[in-house]
């Protein structure tokens, strides 16, 4: 498993080879990025403020549309809020739409999924099963009673 140093690294490197620019900004964002699972872009903000760094929403808004747009970091819905991860690490998610909990979806299940939904010929995928695209939503078992989302 890479590092936190390892991953951001990588992503720099991807971006400069989609032809961006590794702007302070963008390499902040990617800190924070890499030392959380999914975050909102106000969440996204707080973290870089509470580390004292100047950080305007709107920009934080404006460099993950481009990290996403380049392919450096994907965006799972969770709550009707857009949430953002680094896309280094092929993986997918179930999202309780109660909680919000996002869980990984273990990538042998998707690849299921996908041969199934390919297997007669008629339709095909633009996903092979190891991108972070696939998000099943859903409730889990943490929480029967709550009021969903």
């Amino acid at each position: 498993m890479r590092t936190a140093d390892e991953r951001i690294a990588a992503a720099l490197s991807a971006l400069r080879a989609a032809g961006g620019r590794a702007t302070s900004a963008r390499g902040a964002v990617l800190r924070v990025l890499a030392a959380a699972t999914h975050l909102s872009a106000a969440e996204v903000h707080a973290r870089l403020t509470a580390d004292g760094l100047p950080a305007d929403l709107s920009t934080v808004h404006r460099v993950l549309a481009a990290l996403t747009d380049i392919g450096v970091v994907h965006v799972v819905p969770i709550g009707g809020v857009l949430t953002y991860g680094l896309a280094d690490r092929p993986h997918h998610h179930t999202v309780c739409r109660r909680c919000g909990t996002v869980r990984r979806l273990p990538r042998a299940a998707v690849a299921a999924v996908i041969a199934a939904a390919t297997a007669d010929g008629t339709f095909t995928t633009d996903s092979d099963g190891r991108d972070g695209g696939v998000v099943v939503y859903g409730n889990c078992t943490a929480c029967p009673t709550r009021p969903a989302r």
